[in-house]
């Protein structure tokens, strides 16, 4: 089971035991979970719009209110330089071996990235895949690191890959929904050129609902044409 497929798995029995809780205690227990579900909503809830029995993969915001990133804890960046310094035991994940291959792997070549670790270790590759307007075309460059990490991500069994698609916000929502997958998959596509196992890469589009830069300047825009990778080291 990959790391991402059980991630999201663990998520949905957390939500289906929740419900048989609810359920099953009585009136003053029911009314005691609502206010505790109250309150837990005013840190930050998904969308009931939102289907959660689905794949959460193939699940996309419609509208920028639905768009909810899981909080995978805080961030710690690091730069593209060797590190030398040695991490405490208490710090060292079980996963400490493979992650500390993809670091160095990263560092190599350069690639910034940031590591979240709640549970599963994630790092999100701040590299980033950029495009022209309307385009789906990799730049020679973008094809160039893409293939790196796929020859060494091919070499390893325990690091999943998820690949999110942006665009701007020209032209209408719906064709920058199909747009935005089509980005993803682009990637993917480049990354699976190199033999990396189909069932270790996840891509998924957000359209224009989910913008890092402002979309009022041409360089803003430009900003936001992008694709970016999570890698997902497995426990």
């Amino acid at each position: 089971m990959t790391a991402w497929v059980e991630y999201t798995q663990n998520f949905e029995k957390l939500l289906s035991d929740s419900d048989t809780y609810k359920f099953d205690v009585g009136n003053g227990m029911k009314y005691c979970f609502l206010i505790v579900c109250a309150l837990l909503a005013g840190c930050g809830s998904i969308s009931s719009e939102i289907p959660f029995g689905g794949d959460m993969l193939d699940t996309a915001p419609s509208s920028s209110s639905q768009l909810k990133h899981p909080n995978w804890g805080n961030a710690q960046t690091y730069s593209t330089t060797p590190r030398y310094s040695v991490p405490s035991p208490r710090s060292l994940p079980n996963n400490s071996q493979g992650l500390s291959s993809l670091e160095m792997f990263l560092d190599r070549y350069q690639i910034a990235y940031e590591t979240l670790d709640s549970g599963h270790v994630m790092v999100k590759l701040k590299e980033q895949v950029h495009f022209e307007s309307g385009s789906v075309k990799l730049s020679l460059r973008s094809q160039d690191w893409l293939r790196q990490l796929g020859n060494y991500l091919s070499e390893t069994s325990d690091i999943d890959v998820v690949i999110d698609g942006h665009t701007d916000s020209t032209g209408q929502a719906t064709f920058n929904d199909g747009l935005s997958e089509k980005r993803a998959r682009e990637v993917e596509k480049q990354l699976l050129a190199t033999k990396l196992p189909r069932h270790r890469v996840f891509s998924r589009g957000f359209g224009e609902f989910a913008p890092q830069c402002s979309n009022a300047t041409a360089g803003g825009k430009a900003c936001n044409r992008r694709a970016e990778l999570t890698l997902i080291v497995s426990q």
